[in-house]
C-alpha cells in the first residue's frame, strides 16, 4: 500500500474508535491494550518496548527508537455470551439474564519525534479503560432494580520524553491527561397492590459531564547485549469526580392508580443533580525479554493493579438522597501475569502468540450486575508486516459464584468474548 493509503487508512481505525467506548476488559474495568503488536502477545511488551506505543508500555524504550514513527489503531470486542444465573439465599434465586451483545472500536494513535539523537518526544491517544454493559430479557431480573445498563468512556491524551542514557539504557517520563464520563441507569421498586409482588415503577437514568483529572507515567528499558532486556514502568493513580444529572421516568404499571400515585410522590422528569467518584488505580510493571535470535522474542510481564484505591462506586443525588445508590463494592489489588513470543518468517511477515492470566479486583460482596468480574485467561494470536498489526484475543473469564453479595443478589456470572485489533503504522 503507498504510504499515503497507510496513513489514511491509520487516520481512520482512529476516528472510528474514538465513537467507540472502551469494552470492559483485564483487571476490573481496564480497557484493551494500545499496541496491536503487544495485543498478539497477551500484552507483554515492557522490555521490548520498539515500535510507538512505547510511549505507552515504555517510554524508556521509546528513547532508544531510532526514527520517528505514527501508528493508530483500534480494537473491536464481541461479547459473545454474558448470563447470570441466580442462587440462594437471596433476592435472585430461581431468576436469570443476559446482557446485550455488542461490539465496540476503542481506538489509539501514537507519534514518536526525535528532536536529537538523544532526545524523544512521544504523543499519545486511547481509551484505558471503560466497559459497556445492558441487560435484558426477562423482568423478573431482580438485578434491574441495581444496575440496567451502565457505560463507562474514558479517553486519555499522553505527552513523553525519553532520554538516552546509554546506547541500550533509555528512560521516559510522561504526563496523561484523563476525560471520563459514567452512564448508569436502573429500575425504581415499587409494590403492587393487588398481588404484593415487587415491580418497576421508574427509571432512573444518570449522566455525568466529561470530567478530567491528570497523572504521570515513567518507564526504563535496559538491553543486556543482544540476548536479553528488561524493563519497568509505573502510571500513577488518577482520581475523578463526576457531576451531572439524572431523571426518572414513569414506567407504566397497567395499574391506572399506582402510575397515578407515581406521578404525584417522585420528581420525574427533571434533572436532579448526581455526583460520584471514580479512582483508576496506578500500575507498575517489571518485563523480562529473551531474543533467540534477531528475528524472535520471548517475554514475560508481570503487571500490579492498585485498584484499592477504589472503595466503591457509588451515584449520589445530593438533594435527592433516597435516589442515591451504592453500584460497587471496593477493590483489592490485583496482578496480570503475560508471556508472550514473536517468530519472524520470510519478506518482513512476523507470528505472534500469548497467554496472559489476569486477577480480579473484586471480592465477592462486590460481585454483580454493574460490573461482574472474574479471573481470566486470555490466548492471543497475531501477525504483522512493518506496516500492519493484527491481534486477535479470546478472553476467557472462570465462571465466577458469589453468596456474600452486598445488595443479596447472590448467583453464577459466565460469559466469554473476542478482540479483533489492527493498526497502521507509517
Amino acid at each position: 500500500m503507498p504510504r499515503h493509503g497507510r496513513f489514511a487508512l491509520a487516520l481512520g481505525l482512529c476516528a472510528l474508535g474514538l465513537l467507540s467506548a472502551a469494552p470492559a476488559r483485564p483487571a476490573g474495568f481496564s480497557g484493551p491494550p494500545p499496541g496491536i503488536k503487544a495485543m498478539g502477545m497477551a500484552g507483554a511488551f515492557t522490555a521490548q518496548a520498539n515500535d510507538p506505543t512505547s510511549a505507552y508500555f515504555n517510554p524508556g524504550g521509546m528513547a532508544l527508537l531510532k526514527k520517528g514513527k505514527l501508528t493508530a489503531g483500534a480494537t473491536g470486542l464481541v461479547l459473545n455470551e454474558s448470563q447470570y444465573q441466580g442462587l440462594s439465599p437471596g433476592i435472585g434465586a430461581g431468576t436469570t439474564g443476559e446482557q446485550e451483545q455488542g461490539v465496540s472500536w476503542p481506538a489509539h494513535a501514537y507519534f514518536v519525534q526525535p528532536l536529537s539523537p538523544m532526545l524523544k518526544l512521544g504523543i499519545g491517544v486511547s481509551s484505558p479503560y471503560g466497559f459497556k454493559n445492558e441487560w435484558t430479557g426477562s423482568t423478573a431480573f431482580p438485578g434491574r432494580f441495581i444496575s440496567e445498563a451502565s457505560e463507562l468512556q474514558t479517553y486519555d491524551a499522553s505527552t513523553s520524553i525519553g532520554l538516552v542514557l546509554t546506547q541500550n539504557l533509555g528512560l521516559g517520563v510522561g504526563a496523561v491527561y484523563r476525560s471520563s464520563k459514567l452512564t448508569h441507569s436502573r429500575h425504581l421498586a415499587g409494590t403492587d397492590p393487588d398481588t404484593g409482588q415487587t415491580i418497576s415503577i421508574a427509571d432512573i437514568n444518570a449522566e455525568t459531564d466529561f470530567n478530567d483529572g491528570f497523572g504521570w507515567y515513567a518507564g526504563l528499558l535496559h538491553r543486556i547485549g543482544k540476548k536479553f532486556a528488561w524493563g519497568v514502568t509505573y502510571r500513577s493513580p488518577i482520581e475523578i469526580d463526576y457531576t451531572g444529572a439524572g431523571r426518572l421516568t414513569l414506567i407504566p404499571t397497567g395499574n391506572a392508580q399506582l402510575d397515578e400515585l407515581t406521578r404525584a410522590t417522585l420528581p420525574l422528569d427533571q434533572d436532579l443533580p448526581i455526583a460520584t467518584t471514580i479512582s483508576f488505580p496506578d500500575t507498575a510493571t517489571l518485563g523480562l525479554a529473551y531474543f533467540p535470535s534477531e528475528k524472535s522474542a520471548i517475554e514475560l510481564d508481570v503487571e500490579r493493579f492498585g485498584w484499592s484505591e477504589q472503595q466503591g462506586i457509588a451515584v449520589l443525588f445530593p438533594i435527592n438522597p433516597p435516589f442515591s445508590r451504592t453500584l460497587q463494592g471496593a477493590y483489592e489489588d490485583a496482578f496480570a501475569y503475560r508471556l508472550g513470543m514473536r517468530f519472524g518468517l520470510g519478506k518482513g511477515i512476523q507470528v505472534r502468540l500469548g497467554y496472559a492470566f489476569e486477577e480480579t479486583p473484586q471480592p465477592d460482596a462486590s460481585v454483580g450486575p454493574f460490573l461482574p468480574d472474574a479471573n481470566r485467561s486470555v490466548f492471543s494470536l497475531g501477525i504483522g508486516r512493518d506496516w500492519l498489526d493484527i491481534g486477535v484475543q479470546l478472553v476467557a473469564p472462570e465462571n465466577r459464584i458469589t453468596r456474600t453479595n452486598a445488595d443479596n443478589l447472590n448467583g453464577a456470572y459466565s460469559g466469554n468474548s473476542w478482540m479483533l485489533g489492527i493498526s497502521v503504522t507509517k
